[in-house]
This record gives structure tokens, C-alpha cells and sequence, in this order.
């Protein structure tokens, strides 16, 4: 006869114990990356959504329907629509050269100014507004709040499957988070313009995820590695017992372990907690366990919950003293504060290696006298119209505010190579408004320029090419001078 294997009791029990110990771990770890999972999406996905909302409603929607209207005249004209997948080619140039002007239009250039305050002050990486076609499944780039070759120009057409968008009766784009080879991990929302009880637009938004979903993987590694640190101390007390009556308390315990997940569907759990089980050994300890790392799972889901609801009620003040730091309450454009950070980003970059850059100065002739011969409100007046002109000859870069009539340019890649253009053109404005006699004393406004490049030969900080723009304006402001009193 062959004689039949049998497993001994011992083994039987290691066996179960390994196999309810390693369920538990896994249970565990699924709800802990599932939980930390849904919180972290869903505070994201309340973030987009409010900030759409809260830029679409800070935004003049008479301003979005008039360069809404301008690029869908172009569109409608046109014969053949050329999408953004098709970008560089010829056929997608000539389809472009046909909304050439809509960047020009001031209204545009407002919006994209203010869509770039709202994505500095907000943190985000891309405001932009669209307007959609649901009978072609295409969304119309209107405005483009990026930076440089990253916008998207006016006209340019994205198609997009069937329900994404808002159909009729609806308005809001609800957040959405994806995950693409070409950006990562992407949370996006739009929330609409209404004119007139219409939907103009859409204003949207991108928010970059890559950051908290790497932290989120090494939260869920780390409870990963402390649940089988867990789990095997568990199996190592399980393994030293023998008594065939503990199998009652096994199987309950197997039995509890493998129902975890189906209690009432709540986030959290007290199965184990609610177990009794006296036997005065390794079967009590491994029950007390159980409850402890139930506990501590309970105690951190409340952690996230309440960290969720703190951040809830702090947010509109945390998003008000974000503004206040970085934008100047006169102009709406960034201030002091935000250039120093601004100077710290650069800085750094010049420790990893070459870059270029430049600061161009602008400072107000003639303020105190404004201020003492016609007050200060028409100062102020002075003030924002030298702010606007700046802004719109540097439109490729940032300006600051950093004293009462004086102005800081950051120059970079298009505007750091036509400086000495962009120069001329400033001055020429200038030259344009002085001579207007239908302008205000306060509105003929004049203003020194002077500007410098980033030399990494003798330039160790940002600050010694500020000295260098500093003097190069004093100069200009000297040299101005002199022409009055020929």
C-alpha cells in the first residue's frame, strides 16, 4: 500500500496563519492606497474646480464673448479646419495665418495678462480658454494663459471624444484626472462664461499631479513595508502554536480577515475590534495585533479626513495671503515679493550652468511733481497707464512692480534677443504721448528705460546685474534731463 502524506497539525496551523496574515496584509494595503488615493484626487479635484469657478467669475465675460466672437468669425470662414495634431505642417501654418491679428487685439492681451496673474497667483500650470463644437467634437483655443511657444495660439483645435464635453443643459466640465506619456499625471477642469444666459466659453485649467502621486507611491511603500513587518511578526508568534483547540479562534479570525473589506462598505473598520477571544496566548496576542494595526489604520484615515477638512476651511484664506504676497494691490501685477522669489529661481539656475537673461529698470519722471500738482490719485494715474505700456512691450515677460514709480523686466528668450527693439518701441510710445495734446497733464507720461544682460564672466548674482540696468537707466534719466535744458 503507499502510504498517504499527511501535513502535521503544526504545519496546518503556520500554514493558515501565514495565508490570514498575508490577507490581511493585502487587504490592508489595497485600502490604504485605495483611501490615500481618493482623498488626494478629490482635494485636487475641488481645487480645479473652485479656481476655474473663481476665475470665471473674476474675469469680464463681455471681454471673453468679444475675442470669443473674433476668433469664431475666423473659424466659421475658414474652408478647411486643420487640428492640433497636425501642428507644424503646412497645412496646420496656413489654417493659423488666418487668426494672425487676434493677438494683437487688446481684449486678448487682457485676458491672457489676467490668466497669467490668476496661474502665478494660483500656483497652476495652465489657464486657458476654450470654446467647444459638440456637433464636430472640436474645443477652439481662444486664449492661452502659458508662457512663450507653450500657448496655445487662438484658432488652434483639439478634438475630443464624444461626452467629454458639457452637452446641452449643461455648463460645467467637472475635474478630471489623466495620466499621459507626454505630461504625466494631469488634473483639468472648466467652468463656463455666461453672457446673456449663454455660454460664451469655457475657462480651463491644468494642475500637475507628478509631484503628490510620487509622494503618494512612497506613503503607500512605507505602509507597504510596515504591514509585512507586521505580518511577519505575526506569523512568527502564530507558527509556535500547537493546540488543536485554537483552530476554532483561527478560523474565526481567517473568517473576520476575508470579510474585512464588506463591512458596510465604510471607510473605516472594527471587525477585529469587536472580537473577543480569552485563551491567555499567541492567539490573544495575535487577535490584540489585529486590533492595534485596525487602530492605527482608523487613526490615520481620521488624520486624512480631518487634514481634508482643515484644508477645506483654510483655503480661501491660505489663496487671499498667497495674493496679497505676490501682487501689487495698484497695478494687479506682481510685486516686490514676487520678484525676489523670481531672483532666488534664477540664481539657481545659474549654479547648474550658463543661462541668459537680462533686467530691464523703468522708472516715472516727474511723479512727485504729478502727486503735489494734481494729487495723488492722478499720480496713481501715472502710475497704472506707465505699468499698461510696460506690459505691453514686454508682453513675453514678467514685470514687477518693486517701488512706488519704479518697474523691473525679467527678460528671457524673445524679448532678452529684440531688447534694443522693444527699447525704441517703449520710447516711442512715450514720444506718442507726450505729443498728444487731447491727453491729461497726468497721461502724458514720461519714463527712463535702461537695461542689462547677465555677463557669467563678471556676474556672480542677479544683483550685480540689477546695479548694471540701475546705472544703465540713471543714465538714460540723466541724459533726458539734459535734453530739457537744451
Amino acid at each position: 500500500m503507499k502510504k498517504e502524506r499527511f501535513l502535521s497539525l503544526r504545519v496546518k496551523i503556520a500554514i493558515g496563519i501565514i495565508l490570514v496574515c498575508l490577507l490581511v496584509g493585502l487587504v490592508a494595503i489595497v485600502a490604504v492606497r485605495r483611501i490615500a488615493t481618493d482623498i488626494i484626487d478629490r482635494e485636487y479635484e475641488d481645487r480645479a474646480e473652485q479656481i476655474t469657478e473663481a476665475v470665471a467669475h473674476s474675469i469680464d465675460p463681455n471681454d471673453v464673448k468679444e475675442v470669443t466672437d473674433a476668433v469664431l468669425e475666423i473659424y466659421y470662414g475658414v474652408d478647411e479646419i486643420v487640428p492640433s495634431s497636425e501642428w507644424g505642417s503646412d497645412a496646420w501654418n496656413a489654417y493659423m495665418s488666418n487668426y494672425e491679428g487676434i493677438e494683437d487685439l487688446e481684449v486678448f492681451q487682457k485676458i491672457r495678462d489676467e490668466f497669467r496673474v490668476y496661474q502665478d497667483i494660483f500656483g497652476v500650470d495652465c489657464i486657458y480658454l476654450m470654446n467647444e463644437k459638440p456637433e464636430i467634437t472640436n474645443a477652439i483655443y481662444i486664449v492661452d494663459g502659458a508662457y512663450d511657444d507653450d500657448a496655445c495660439p487662438p484658432g488652434c483645435v483639439d478634438a475630443y471624444e464624444d461626452g467629454y464635453w458639457p452637452r446641452e443643459g449643461d455648463s460645467l466640465i467637472p475635474a478630471s484626472i489623466t495620466n499621459e506619456e507626454q505630461y504625466g499625471w494631469l488634473v483639468s477642469a472648466g467652468y463656463p462664461v455666461i453672457v446673456d444666459g449663454e455660454v460664451v466659453a469655457h475657462v480651463c485649467l491644468d494642475i500637475s499631479m507628478n509631484d503628490i502621486k510620487a509622494k503618494e507611491r512612497n506613503y503607500v511603500l512605507a505602509a507597504t513595508l510596515a504591514i509585512i513587518v507586521l505580518t511577519i511578526l505575526v506569523v512568527v508568534v502564530a507558527t509556535l502554536i500547537m493546540n488543536k483547540t485554537l483552530i476554532k479562534q483561527i478560523r474565526m479570525l481567517s473568517d473576520t480577515a476575508k470579510n474585512y473589506c464588506y463591512e458596510n462598505n465604510e471607510v473605516q473598520h472594527h471587525s477585529f475590534e469587536a472580537l473577543q477571544i480569552n485563551s491567555r496566548d499567541e492567539i490573544e496576542q495575535l487577535l490584540s495585533s489585529m486590533k492595534q494595526m485596525e487602530s492605527d489604520m482608523n487613526t490615520n484615515i481620521t488624520a486624512l479626513l480631518d487634514t481634508k477638512t482643515v484644508l477645506k476651511e483654510t483655503e480661501e484664506e491660505a489663496n487671499t495671503m498667497r495674493s496679497l504676497a505676490v501682487r501689487d494691490a495698484l497695478t494687479g501685477i506682481r510685486n516686490k515679493t514676487a520678484y525676489d522669489a523670481e531672483v532666488k529661481k534664477i540664481e539657481e539656475e545659474m549654479a547648474a550652468g550658463p543661462i541668459a537673461f537680462g533686467l530691464a529698470m523703468v522708472d516715472l519722471n516727474f511723479l512727485k511733481r504729478t502727486n503735489d500738482t494734481y494729487g495723488h490719485e492722478k499720480g496713481n494715474v501715472a502710475i497704472k497707464k506707465l505699468c499698461m505700456l510696460v506690459c505691453d512691450v514686454f508682453e513675453h515677460s514678467p514685470v514687477f512692480r518693486i517701488g512706488g514709480d519704479e518697474f523691473i523686466v525679467i527678460l528671457r528668450n524673445r524679448d532678452y534677443e529684440q531688447v534694443d527693439e522693444l527699447v525704441d518701441e517703449f520710447n516711442a510710445h512715450l514720444a506718442t504721448y507726450q505729443n498728444d495734446a487731447t491727453l491729461e497733464p497726468w497721461e502724458q507720461i514720461s519714463a527712463a528705460i535702461g537695461y542689462a544682460r547677465f555677463d557669467q564672466n563678471k556676474d556672480k548674482t542677479v544683483e550685480e546685474v540689477f546695479q548694471r540696468a540701475d546705472q544703465a537707466m540713471y543714465a538714460c534719466k540723466t541724459a533726458m534731463k539734459a535734453e530739457r535744458k537744451d
